[in-house]
């Protein structure tokens, strides 16, 4: 039988090694939790790749959150409907899109901020947008589902042959 003191010094040791042991599993979960959603958020930068080149406004009438912004390299602002009805016409065609370079950063699991590089060729309303951009996109998760809520794209100068069109 164990005296007080020591049945204490046992409790309190069972105690810490459970809360390591929580705090441990809670580091991990959280660690797969960010490597699923960074392979989500991969999967989904494919395909919009993909919709983008084809075009299939479809798969951004899905994907773009309803109050979805975006910001062009020169800095003209254009909503969700506005992205969507320029590819449903054609207005807005992209014949490239190479991705690169890309860092994300998880906020609370429902949010990500995405910052690459983009190298596009295309025209929108009949002027071509060609070049090299820093683009950022922010991804949030609403309802369950990942959602394009903004995009900017930053032309990337100083680097041979990569100044934006006109």
């Amino acid at each position: 039988m164990l005296k007080p003191k020591s049945a204490l010094v046992v409790a309190l040791l069972i105690t810490y090694v459970l809360f390591v042991q929580a705090q441990t599993g809670r580091k991990r979960s959280a660690a797969n939790s960010n490597e699923e959603i960074g392979k989500t958020i991969e999967q989904l930068e494919s395909q919009l790749r993909i919709a983008a080149l084809k075009p299939d406004p479809g798969w951004f009438d899905v994907h773009l959150a309803e109050r979805y912004t975006e910001v062009d390299a020169q800095g003209k602002v254009q909503s969700r409907k506005d992205v969507i009805t320029a590819l449903r016409s054609g207005d807005l065609a992209y014949d490239a899109m190479n991705l690169s370079e890309g860092e994300a950063s998880i906020y609370n699991g429902d949010s990500v901020l995405l910052i690459q590089k983009e190298q596009l060729q295309g025209g929108f309303h009949g002027r071509n947008f060609s070049g090299v951009f820093r683009c950022s996109r922010f991804w949030v998760k609403q309802n369950g589902e990942w959602q394009l809520a903004a995009t900017q794209r930053t032309p990337i100068t100083g680097e041979a042959g990569t100044e934006p069109k006109p």
